[in-house]
């Protein structure tokens, strides 16, 4: 369970719903209700995706003028030295610019970097007190979903990116459903029950479907994000659905080594 890691406050309580509790779940599936998602609950995705599409298209340059590419964006270059300078890369090898750096982390690499960067603001706290809350902690919950799922995808014979791709965006179903409680004027004050944290998890998950309807980033993640939408993430069959109930586990024991 997700939420209580995210509110920072120990374990969910073993009891009922709550009014409060009872009152945020009718707010978010009064959104599921919805035929798409009001614009309002995940304003920056629009224009992030496509700006996402379009750098993850030009991956394929040569490594010089890739590297002059990411050299015109600052934090795209200092986000792809650090990744190449961490633990992970270093022993590898050293670099001393940014080609060496694109060399050393490889297409997949620099993919993920590109990712991480344009689509952290969909994670921005939003101005609800709820998003606040969580906002740090989904983000750093996310870049160690989409690092867990990168390796577990690997293992399991998929694209490491695809991987990445979805532990990164799977909790942007959580910021749609604090968004929904909070434009609902519902205050989840205390600690969670257990009841309300199974049932959130549930409809975050399908949150994620929906807000991955136009989110044509690669074929696995527009099959996984379609699966989302109907099928519970502990049901489904599809293989990035079991990539990530694995790296579901791994992100609470630790960071992956990246």
């Amino acid at each position: 369970m997700l939420l209580p890691w995210l509110l920072d406050g120990g374990d969910a309580e073993e009891r009922a719903l709550s009014a409060a509790e009872t009152r945020a779940l009718a707010a978010i599936d009064a959104v599921l209700a919805l035929p798409a998602l009001p614009d309002e609950l995940l304003p920056r995705a629009a224009a992030l995706i496509p700006q996402l599409l379009a750098m993850l298209r030009q991956t394929d340059l040569p490594v010089q003028a890739l590297a002059q590419q990411v050299s015109k964006d600052v934090v795209l270059a200092a986000e792809v030295l650090r990744t190449a300078r961490s633990p992970f890369y270093r022993a590898r090898g050293t670099v001393s610019d940014l080609a060496e750096a694109i060399t050393l982390v490889g297409e997949s690499g620099v993919q993920s970097v590109i990712a991480r960067v344009l689509l952290r603001p969909i994670f921005e706290p939003p101005p609800g007190t709820l998003g606040r809350r969580i906002a740090a902690r989904l983000w750093e919950h996310a870049e160690r979903m989409a690092g867990h799922a990168s390796e577990e995808a690997r293992a399991a014979g998929l694209r490491a990116f695809d991987g990445y791709i979805a532990g990164l965006l799977h909790d942007a179903g959580w910021t749609v459903a604090a968004r929904a409680i909070d434009r609902a004027g519902v205050a989840l004050d205390g600690r969670p029950g257990v009841v309300f944290c199974a049932e959130i998890d549930r409809r975050a998950h399908t949150l994620f479907g929906r807000a991955g309807r136009g989110w044509a980033i690669t074929a696995a993640f527009q099959a996984l994000c379609a699966d989302a939408r109907s099928v519970p993430l502990d049901q489904s069959t599809d293989p990035l659905a079991a990539v990530l109930r694995r790296a579901q586990v791994l992100a609470f024991e630790a960071p992956p080594q990246t």
